[in-house]
Formats: C-alpha cells, sequence, structure tokens
C-alpha cells in the first residue's frame, strides 16, 4: 500500500468518532488527579463548568484564559474540557455539536 493511502486511512480511524452521534461520541478519559470540566454554552457566552468562568467554545482544550469583555490571560482554572453542554434553551445540541464535533454532550 502506498504511504499517501495508509496515511490517509489512519486519519480516517482517528477522524470516524466525529461521525458518531453525540451520544456514542468517546468522552475523552481523564488523567488520574486531572481536573476536568464541560463547556457550558449559553446565548451570549460560554463559562467553564470547573470555575464559571468566561472561556472560548473552539480551538481549546483546557481552560487557561478567560473571554469576554474583560480577557483575563492565565486567568482559567486549568481543566481540561471533556464534554459540553447547553446553558440555554436556545442552544440545541445541533448547534453544541457544530461547534465541538470532539466533546460529548452532556446534560445539564
Amino acid at each position: 500500500m502506498s504511504e499517501s493511502r495508509s496515511t490517509f486511512i489512519e486519519l480516517v480511524e482517528q477522524l470516524a468518532h466525529l461521525d458518531q452521534s453525540p451520544d456514542t461520541a468517546p468522552a475523552p478519559t481523564p488523567q488520574a488527579g486531572e481536573l476536568t470540566a464541560t463547556i457550558l454554552v449559553g446565548d451570549f457566552e460560554s463559562r467553564c463548568g470547573n470555575c464559571r468562568k468566561p472561556t472560548l467554545v473552539q480551538g481549546v482544550d483546557l481552560h487557561t484564559d478567560t473571554s469576554g469583555w474583560d480577557a483575563e490571560p492565565d486567568g482559567g482554572c486549568g481543566a481540561r474540557f471533556t464534554g459540553i453542554a447547553s446553558a440555554s434553551r436556545a442552544v440545541t445540541a445541533a448547534h453544541l455539536r457544530q461547534l465541538r464535533p470532539d466533546l460529548p454532550i452532556r446534560d445539564h
């Protein structure tokens, strides 16, 4: 098998969980003693489920900075995000899936 085909197959296998429904997407496994949190997506902002401070939704795996009107570098609690949930009736599961297909949807 060619190297590019082999690389492509490996990539498809790594991304296979993205095609699964939110209920069956594998949850990241926390390490012993690791602080974890759920991203809570509201109408106008998102918060860390651990410390309740603002956080970005996309492009972050750890809550290291707080976002919002008063951004604070290194202001987060350091928790690793292991799920995403709606903090508003207006935020649907489909919207959560679109924001973070890599995280399982939690019920909050």
